[in-house]
């Protein structure tokens, strides 16, 4: 049996797959099978599978992203599963390090850091360490606050599924289906992490995220939060305002990034109502006064300069 299943949902992906699979075949650590999850694809995603003789290709008809994934994790034989979506990719010896990482930690999953590039030029983007400021150990409440697992990286031990279940099929989850997923293993589980980035995620309009309408993305994490509080109130319920408003916040960027302003303002005046000591979101919404430009040019320098206090921070010497 392989050590670990490495789980590709694919939908449409044709133009996309075989960079993500090839990225998968070269990894320094070779101990592992991958199983491709067509979801009803109507392009040549099945064809360019099937060139690869080691990849397992596993046909359903479209049931959405989470279905995919969880056909993949009743299939793999691995004692680990790790993910990676159809359009994304892993630098060489992903594996192997976040392998390593679980032997010196005894942790039942792993994630990294990861680049974000653009689709269509491989222009690097940012680093989401960058963006988000990633947590090891325990990270519950941490995780609530920001989802800040990529998704190309996680490493789960297969155990973990029968014990918190699988993807939720939920469609309000839209989106948020693996924040929802981590949440529930962080619950139970602390998480290692390795600090340098080892997989790459594609920007492109396709995608999920891009291409999904900020409505729909606020409520979906808005459901994920609920259900997490629910579980958890001991833990979660005196962060739950605080939850919401980042989240608020985020929408309320990728708001001002669509030029719906209007809805932004919207976003970062509720963000205010809910935890009214977070400065800077004052800063965002008096920026939706100022027109597209300066709002986006002024949102670009708030995350800027977040990202060099952060970098700052993490460079300082401990005392």
């Amino acid at each position: 049996m392989p050590q670990i299943s490495v789980v590709i949902p694919a939908y449409n992906a044709a133009r996309w797959i075989a960079e993500t699979i090839e990225s998968v075949l070269v990894q320094t650590f070779q101990d592992f099978e991958i199983i491709v999850v067509d979801d009803g694809s109507t392009d040549e995603t099945a064809e360019a599978v099937t060139k690869f003789k080691r990849v397992k290709c596993i046909h359903q008809e479209n049931s959405g992203l989470s279905s995919a994934r969880n056909t993949g994790i009743r299939a793999a034989m691995g004692e680990y599963i790790a993910f990676i979506d159809a359009d994304d990719l892993w630098l060489h010896d992903k594996l192997d390090a976040q392998m390593t990482r679980l032997k010196q930690t005894r942790f039942a999953w792993v994630y990294s850091d990861a680049f974000a590039f653009d689709g269509e030029s491989h222009t690097p983007l940012f680093i989401f360490s960058q963006m988000r400021k990633q947590h090891e150990g325990e990270v519950l409440q941490s995780l609530l606050l920001e989802d800040f697992i990529p998704m190309p990286t996680p490493i789960l031990k297969r155990h973990i599924f029968d014990e918190v279940g699988f993807f939720t099929e939920d469609t309000k989850l839209h989106s948020a289906e693996d924040w929802d997923m981590w949440l529930r293993t962080a619950a139970r589980y602390p998480v290692g992490f390795v600090k340098r980035p080892l997989a790459m995620y594609r920007v492109h309009p396709t995608s999920m995220i891009q291409s999904a309408l900020p409505s729909v993305l606020y409520n979906a994490n808005l459901n994920v939060i609920e259900l997490a509080v629910s579980r958890e109130p001991s833990r979660l319920a005196n962060l739950k305002n605080r939850a919401v408003s980042r989240s608020s916040v985020r929408i309320g960027q990728m708001c001002v990034r669509r030029n719906d302003l209007h809805r932004a303002r919207g976003m970062f005046a509720q963000a205010i109502r809910l935890s009214p000591s977070h400065v800077s979101t004052y800063a965002y919404w008096l920026g939706t006064f100022a027109g597209r430009r300066l709002t986006q040019g002024y949102v670009k320098l708030l995350l800027w300069l977040r990202r060099k206090h952060r970098d700052c921070k993490s460079a300082s010497p401990s005392l």
